[in-house]
C-alpha cells in the first residue's frame, strides 16, 4: 500500500481517483462509497491480520528491490514529490522508486517507473517509462491489471506517450508482463464507475466474500437487507444480478415468486438450474427454513476422518494438520504440527507416516478446496506416496455436497455460518482464519505457548464443525427422503 492509499484510509474523503481504489472496488464496491459518504462511527477497525498483510507486503517489496539500482523520490508534499518525479524522468534515470504521478483528479504512485529505450519516445527524450508494481500475490487479478492500466494512463498524460506494457513482480519474484491494451475496455468502464461512485452514485447492493474484508461489511449487509435485494441470495454473480434486475427480479420476494422457465426464456445466458436454485434460496430466506434439492449421497466407511489444515500465507507455510478420527473406539483428535516454518517438511513426513497406519476402510471429510490444494502443493514440494494417493481418492468436500444438494437460509455458506445455523457452538477464542494467522505470528515472535494452544483449539473446533455438518446432513437427508443413503 502506498502513501496515497494510506492517506485515503485515514481520511476517507479524498475526491480523486488513486491506484488503491481499484483494489478496493474489486473487493467490495461499497467500500469506496462508504469511505466517502458513510457514517464513520460504523466503520470497523482493520484486523490485525490485514495489518500483518500490509507489513509482510512491505517486507516483500524491500526484498524485491535488493540488487536493483533506483532513485527514490523521497518525502515531502504531494506537489514536491510530483515535481521530483518529473525531474528524475527528465534526467532519464533507469528506475524511479515511489514516483508520484498526477493529472487533474487522478493521482497514483507505482512502486517503480522503469525506463525503456527505443520505440516510443516521450516528451523527455528518446525513451519512455513503464509502470511496475510489487505484489506478494502470485497471480495477476483484475484489480492488479486495472491498477497497472491506471498507472499507464497517468504516464501517458505525464510523459506524452502511453506505455504498451506494465509489470508485476509477484510473490516469487517473477516479473509478469501485461499488455495494457488488453484491459483498456474494462479499465475505461471501471474508471467511469469509480468516478460516478465518488460523485455520489451509490452502487447497487452487492454481497460477496470480498465484502468481509471491508471495514464496512456490516453496512453492506444492512443496505442489502433494507432493500431486501437479490444480492442476499447465495452465490449470484455480479453479471447475473444485473441481468435479473433488468428483468424485474430485484428483491428476494421477486425471486421467490418468479417462474424460472420464463426468466430463462427471456435471457438464455442465465442458467435454468441457477434460477431454480435462486427461487428455492429466496423461499428459504423468507421462511427461515432449509430444504433439499436432491438426496445427499455420502460414502459408508468404518473409519471417518474430518480434516482441516492451518496455514500462514504471510510466510507461505502450512503448519498444522488436524484430524478428528471416528471409529469403533469413538472420536479422537490427532494432529501434526510445525512449531516453526522450518518444521514444515518434518510435519509432512510425519503426515505421510501417519497415512501408512490408516485402516483399509476410511473416508475423509473436509470443507472447501483448500485442503486438497495444499496437499497437492506440499506433495509437489516434498514428494508423495501411495497412501497419499489413496487419501486423495477418499476425500469428500462437504462444501460441494451442500452447494449441490441443500439450500440454506443463509447469505454465506462458510463452515462457520453453517455451523452456527445447525447449532454448533465454537469453544475457542479465535474467531476466524485471519485471526489464527495473526496468533501464529505472535507465537513465532514471542514463544507464547498459549497462542499456539489457542490455534490448536481453533483447528479442533473446525474439524468438530465438519463432523457436525456431516452428521446433520445425514439426519436431515433421512427426514426429507425417508432413508439414509
Amino acid at each position: 500500500m502506498n502513501d496515497i492509499d494510506q492517506k485515503e484510509n485515514a481520511e476517507g474523503h479524498g475526491p480523486r481517483v488513486n491506484g488503491g481504489m481499484f483494489l478496493k472496488y474489486f473487493t467490495c464496491p461499497h467500500w469506496l462509497w462508504f469511505d466517502r459518504f458513510g457514517d464513520r462511527s460504523r466503520r470497523t477497525e482493520t484486523s490485525h491480520f490485514h495489518g500483518l498483510l500490509l507489513e509482510r507486503g512491505l517486507l516483500h517489496e524491500e526484498r524485491s528491490l535488493e540488487g536493483l539500482e533506483y532513485e527514490p523520490v523521497g518525502g515531502g508534499t504531494e506537489d514536491e514529490r510530483f515535481a521530483r518525479t518529473l525531474e528524475l524522468m527528465a534526467a532519464g534515470v533507469e528506475r524511479i522508486y515511489r514516483g508520484l504521478l498526477k493529472d487533474g483528479d487522478m493521482v497514483g504512485e507505482p512502486d517503480l517507473l522503469e525506463r525503456r529505450d527505443g520505440g516510443r519516445s516521450s516528451k523527455f527524450g528518446p525513451y519512455h517509462y513503464e509502470p511496475t508494481d510489487i505484489k506478494s500475490a502470485e497471480r495477476l487479478t483484475d484489480a492488479m491489471r486495472l491498477q497497472l492500466a491506471f498507472y499507464g494512463d497517468l504516464l501517458g498524460r505525464v510523459q506524452g506517450v502511453r506505455p504498451a506494457t506494465g509489470y508485476i513482480l509477484n510473490g516469487s519474484g517473477i516479473r509478469i508482463g501485461l499488455e495494457l491494451d488488453e484491459v483498456s475496455e474494462l479499465y475505461d468502464r471501471v474508471l467511469g464507475e469509480l468516478c460516478e461512485l465518488l460523485d455520489g452514485c451509490q452502487p447497487e447492493p452487492r454481497l460477496s466474500s470480498g465484502c468481509r474484508v471491508s471495514p464496512w461489511f456490516s453496512e453492506c449487509v444492512a443496505l442489502a437487507e433494507r432493500t431486501n435485494d437479490i444480492t442476499l441470495l447465495y452465490n449470484i454473480k455480479t453479471k447475473t444480478l444485473k441481468q435479473l434486475r433488468e428483468l424485474g427480479i430485484r428483491t428476494v420476494a421477486d425471486a421467490a415468486d418468479m417462474d424460472p422457465e420464463r426468466i430463462h426464456g427471456l435471457n438464455r445466458e442465465i442458467k435454468l438450474d441457477l434460477l431454480r436454485r435462486a427461487k428455492l434460496q429466496a423461499a428459504a430466506l423468507i421462511d427461515h427454513e432449509h430444504t433439499f434439492r436432491r438426496m445427499v449421497s455420502l460414502p459408508t466407511a468404518g473409519t471417518e476422518i474430518f480434516f482441516d489444515i492451518e496455514s500462514d500465507p504471510l510466510r507461505s507455510v502450512d503448519y498444522l494438520f488436524g484430524f478428528l478420527v471416528r471409529d469403533a473406539q469413538g472420536d479422537r483428535y490427532e494432529r501434526q504440527l510445525a512449531e516453526s516454518p522450518d518444521g514444515e517438511e518434518a510435519m509432512w513426513r510425519e503426515f505421510l507416516t501417519w497415512l501408512e497406519g490408516l485402516p483399509a476402510d476410511y473416508a475423509v471429510y473436509h470443507f472447501g478446496t483448500f485442503e486438497r490444494v495444499r496437499l497437492a502443493a506440499l506433495e509437489g514440494k516434498y514428494g508423495g506416496s501411495v497412501p497419499l494417493n489413496t487419501f486423495f481418492d477418499r476425500m469428500v468436500d462437504l462444501n460441494e455436497v451442500v452447494k449441490d444438494s441443500v439450500v440454506l437460509p443463509l447469505y454465506f455458506y462458510g463452515i462457520k455460518n453453517i455451523g452456527q445455523y445447525i447449532g454448533f457452538d465454537r469453544s475457542g477464542s479465535i474467531a476466524g482464519g485471519g485471526e489464527s494467522v495473526a496468533v501464529y505470528e505472535r507465537w513465532l515472535e514471542t514463544g507464547d505457548r498459549g497462542a499456539l494452544d489457542s490455534i490448536i483449539d481453533y483447528n479442533r473446533d473446525d474439524v468438530v464443525a465438519t463432523r457436525e455438518l456431516k452428521d446433520w446432513l445425514v439426519r436431515e437427508n433421512e427426514k426429507f427422503f425417508g432413508t439414509a443413503d
